[in-house]
């Protein structure tokens, strides 16, 4: 058997399919959203709850914008990426609704943690997915100087 270190092994391959991801997400989506109507008494109770509330409304997020672009790019190819209009906003707008029908301050929380899942999501995505130009410098002109009496 060959070892490899894992960086080399993994490298351009991802955990699971675009498929499989959109199920996978779409059903944890699900799950979380059926989980907060379940339990929105309960996340109502007390203020560290609501808070939760928030994180899990956050979770939302992050599972239905992961389902929406793998949608996405099943259906328009392979270097389709996801925009703030209309992808960002809509699962952005289902996971606040979500929140809200929990808590006020579910909704708050769940805005703030959305934003901080989006810039994470937007860094590790551009780390993956963006390729770096050399940066192009200016070759110097070699010439004859004039003399200046």
């Amino acid at each position: 058997t060959t070892l490899f270190r894992s960086d080399e092994r993994i490298a351009g391959r991802m955990a699971v399919g675009t498929g499989t991801s959109l199920a996978l997400s779409t059903l944890l989506a699900v799950l979380l959203f059926a989980g907060m109507q379940m339990y929105n008494k309960q996340l109502a109770s007390a203020e560290w709850l609501t808070i939760v509330g928030g994180l899990l409304g956050s979770g939302l997020f992050m599972f239905s914008l992961t389902a929406f672009n793998n949608l996405e790019v099943l259906v328009f190819g392979k270097g389709f990426q996801a925009k703030i209009f209309p992808e960002v906003l809509a699962c952005l707008l289902l996971s606040l609704f979500a929140s809200g029908l929990v808590h006020r301050v579910c909704v708050t929380t769940c805005f703030l943690f959305s934003l901080f899942d989006l810039y994470y999501i937007n860094k590790i995505s551009s780390g993956l997915y963006q390729s770096v130009a050399p940066a192009v410098t200016p070759a110097k002109v070699v010439g004859k100087s004039k003399k200046k009496n």
